[in-house]
């Protein structure tokens, strides 16, 4: 789902909170140097036990912001290679937004975010504002169901049979799953 560019040496173990809600389909490339190369037990556990994969890319310094043109090349390079994927650089550094506007203007989807927490947290809302607005009213109640349907499940089936799971009426699941059709497209 989406490629994470941790800018260590920026936001530190803060910038990768929420890191263990990740899925198995997200990456996470952690960029550090020797300016910035610890990590605490509770971080480390956090990233071992995460379903993403993790990669670290230790970066030369020697000048300012190595770091960040390092991050930025990798970025590009990931871009060519995947250009449907969606890209997250986590730094607090405002120098990476003229990065984030050039990708999006060739309709790259990629943002910059304090910390993993708040894109998930973004994505969340996001999914269930478009759940309720195909739901509608009368349909209220299922959208937590649905939201972590479509949010916690790789395919169309999966997202059916949990629906199913949760709700137990074949015709009702059938109602709910036509209306959310267009947010499974890129789902298996």
């Amino acid at each position: 789902m989406a490629i994470y560019f941790i800018d260590y040496e920026n936001v530190h173990i803060d910038g990768l909170k929420g890191v263990a809600r990740l899925k198995e389909d997200d990456a996470v490339c952690i960029f550090y140097s020797e300016n910035a190369n610890t990590l605490t037990f509770g971080l480390h556990r956090r990233l071992i036990e995460c379903s993403a994969t993790i990669e670290y890319i230790k970066v030369t310094v020697g000048t300012k912001d190595s770091l960040d043109f390092q991050l930025t090349s990798i970025l590009g390079y990931k871009i060519a290679k995947e250009e449907n994927k969606e890209y997250v650089i986590v730094s607090k550094d405002k120098g990476f937004d003229s990065t984030v506007e050039f990708w999006r203007k060739k309709r790259i989807k990629i943002s910059r975010v304090e910390d993993i927490s708040s894109d998930v947290q973004k994505q969340t809302d996001e999914t269930q504002k478009q759940v309720a607005e195909l739901l509608g009213e009368e349909n209220k109640e299922y959208i937590k169901v649905v939201c972590s349907a479509v949010n916690d499940r790789k395919s169309k089936e999966g997202v059916h049979n949990y629906i199913m799971k949760e709700l137990h009426d074949n015709k009702k699941v059938t109602e709910l799953y036509k209306k959310i059709k267009p947010l499974l497209k890129e789902k298996s």
